[in-house]
């Protein structure tokens, strides 16, 4: 039975999903049903005769990918295994894995994560001969990929900068690795030297389509336009007014450009709001509607009014805080809320720490978006490490922080002749000491202690094809136990700890293992630099997460901490420019278009700095593009509710003085 679309979506919906030929752009606002939309469009080439095989949808998380692919299989009731429903880095991966040898590399490479890079960056400041203490590694990783994919130029030759820069490049090309960047830039490389690989690409992915196209990079853009070229069945879904991702690469701009690249295109707008109340869209539109340079559009929704916005002003950071937790409480005493309903949102993560615990003497269990990964932590990425030289012999970035791990007598001047004996043979630190194994330049037990490393590793190898129990190998092989409990001697507590983190771990690999057979552990360990510590939803905590994080999600309450200039907008933002003002105004339009039901916004008039002292703010200028008639009837008017708040301000300013005196 043919999809009668007129039935399932709403006129705008259905004709953005009615057609499946040629270029099409469709801005869907937020909370405007787009992954409806998008998923009754592709049911809709599926029924028009359109092979799965030839349907690429590409998005940003692999949750979205996932929640993607599995509304069309229930909407069209088959198991689609030929749809290619996934993230942009994934898909890259699955490019480099058929046809990175074209560029010099080998099959068996390396994924390194955002970790891996820092250490492989801080060892090239090293070989470089320049010191670590003059170099803040993060930054200087972060620079590079600047470089690499283009937002930056390339610093003079000759430069220090510039010749870690290429150590760094030279060196990730030695070890076989390749980095998040790689998994877009590359594959455009292959197209660009290969044009029969780009139409292989082209004759099998002939509909595509793209969700959240405001934050694609340029590298990206120019990736799925190579290949829709040819065909130009492209369909992309995006909202300028939610590009909010300049930071990482995302240029809002790529709508332009596929305006450009694709005159023939029919767009599509999708405004009709299914998420949030009238005074919540009413108050989103009246502030990005400051922002000029965007596509003209204006939310609306059937749903009615709703409650007004509370505007709350407190005396400091603290109270706040506090005011938040007794709020949240209050209303899941009134209104039956549970606390996955709630939603906290700050601009930066300096925020988190006085509202967290706030939460917690209020006993309200919170899940915080944006804390350490649980691949983050030291035993994990120790394990990774061990698994990663067993996969691929030539990434000596993961040999060194495992090579006296637990300590087994090879020690740092071992380890720099080692080096050495590699650099000058031009061979990887493992063959280094395959080499050096009996040389009479080490002492019988370092020599021994070598051979023995060695023989794990090969014993270990023997055991890649059915690598289900190979973590729990390593630890009884190396003592990995005895050297955390000498970590802790005692705390039986903390020791508990690391090693559950490890036998979490390898529980997931046997998982990756059963349900993917036809792949193995080097396929288990890109999968894990590509997914991170993507966590699940938790439906017993209140969500405290940055703005930035909130990005795609929903919450019946959300309440918005630390509305202040300097704030947001960034202190940044305001000392440079009005374009990087629109973007902040756009990551408060994304805050408020999060809430459902009610919206709290609060600011405070002082607030703590980084030493600790207290400093008067003032309210973010965002707030004043709110209409007073949005707001509470008790706030009276804006302008007397500004003026009582610089009062009291005042007030409290001179409490803390004469408080100070009688100390």
């Amino acid at each position: 039975m043919a999809l009668d679309l007129s039935k399932l979506l709403n006129p705008e919906q259905c004709l953005a999903a009615s057609q499946i030929k040629g270029p099409e752009l469709i801005i869907a606002g937020a909370g405007s049903g787009k992954t409806r939309m998008i998923t009754y469009r592709i049911a809709n080439m599926l029924d028009k005769g359109i092979d799965e095989s030839e349907i690429l949808a590409l998005t940003f998380t692999n949750k979205a990918a996932n929640e993607m692919a599995d509304r069309v299989r229930e909407t069209t009731g088959k198991k689609l295994k030929g749809l290619t429903a996934t993230t942009f880095h994934s898909f890259g991966l699955g490019l480099l894995k058929q046809y990175i040898q074209y560029l010099g590399y080998r099959n068996d490479f390396t994924l390194y994560d955002e970790n891996d890079n820092v250490s492989l960056v801080r060892n090239c400041i090293v070989t470089c001969g320049f010191e670590l203490g003059d170099y803040n590694t993060r930054s200087l990783r972060e620079f590079f990929s600047s470089y690499k994919t283009g937002r930056m130029a390339l610093p003079e030759k000759g430069t220090a900068v510039r010749d870690i820069y290429d150590e760094w490049l030279l060196t990730q090309k030695a070890y076989n690795v390749v980095d998040f960047d790689d998994l877009i830039l590359l594959p455009i490389t292959i197209f660009e030297k290969k044009p029969d690989i780009l139409e292989k690409v082209q004759d099998r992915y002939r509909y595509i389509m793209v969700d959240e196209f405001q934050d694609t990079s340029l590298l990206q853009y120019k990736l799925v336009s190579m290949i829709a070229m040819k065909y130009r069945n492209i369909a992309v879904v995006g909202d300028d007014d939610q590009s909010i991702y300049s930071w990482r690469g995302a240029n809002y701009q790529n709508i332009l450009n596929f305006e450009k690249d694709f005159p023939e295109r029919k767009e599509y707008k999708l405004e009709r709001n299914y998420r949030s109340t009238g005074n919540i869209l009413n108050a989103a539109n009246a502030v990005i509607v400051h922002n000029s340079e965007r596509k003209e559009k204006k939310l609306w929704t059937e749903s009615g009014e709703g409650a007004s916005i509370s505007i709350k002003c407190h005396p400091n950071g603290e109270m706040e805080a506090l005011w938040i937790a007794t709020t949240i409480r209050r209303l899941m005493r009134e209104k039956k809320y549970g606390f996955k309903d709630f939603g906290v949102l700050v601009r930066t993560n300096s925020l988190m720490n006085i509202l967290e615990t706030n939460f917690v003497e209020a006993r309200i269990p919170v899940r915080i978006s944006g804390g350490s990964s649980f691949f983050d932590r030291k035993e994990v990425r120790d394990m990774l490490c061990f698994l990663k030289v067993l996969t691929n012999r030539s990434d000596d970035n993961s040999l060194l922080r495992i090579i006296n791990t637990p300590r087994r007598g090879i020690g740092r001047t071992t380890v720099e002749k080692l080096r050495r004996y590699a650099d000058d043979k031009l061979i990887t630190l493992y063959q280094a000491m395959e080499e050096l194994s009996s040389s009479p330049d080490f002492r019988a037990s370092t020599q021994e202690a070598i051979k023995n490393f060695l023989r794990m590793v090969a014993s270990w190898e023997k055991k890649l094809s059915a690598p289900s129990s190979l973590i729990n190998t390593i630890v009884k092989d190396t003592g990995y136990e005895a050297m955390v409990r000498e970590e802790f001697p005692d705390s039986d507590k903390a020791v508990a700890f690391k090693m559950r983190g490890i036998e979490f771990l390898s529980d997931r690999l046997q998982r990756f293992i059963k349900e993917n057979p036809e792949q193995g552990l080097r396929d288990y360990l890109r999968s894990v630099s590509i997914l991170g510590d993507e966590k699940d939803d938790d439906e017993s905590s209140v969500n405290l997460m940055t703005m930035h994080a909130s990005k795609g999600l929903e919450f019946k309450v959300v309440f918005l901490s630390g509305i202040e200039d300097n704030i947001i907008p960034s202190a940044r933002a305001l000392e440079e420019n009005m374009r990087n003002i629109d973007e902040e105004r756009r990551l408060f339009y994304v805050a408020i278009t999060r809430a459902k039901e009610k919206l709290f916004i609060n600011y405070a008039l002082t607030r703590r700095d980084r030493e600790g002292k207290e400093k008067s703010v003032l309210p973010s200028r965002f707030i004043e593009e709110i209409p007073t008639a949005l707001l509470q009837s008790e706030e009276k008017s804006k302008e007397q509710m500004l003026q009582d708040n610089v009062a009291k301000g005042r007030q409290f300013l001179e409490m803390l003085k004469n408080r100070d005196k009688n100390k």
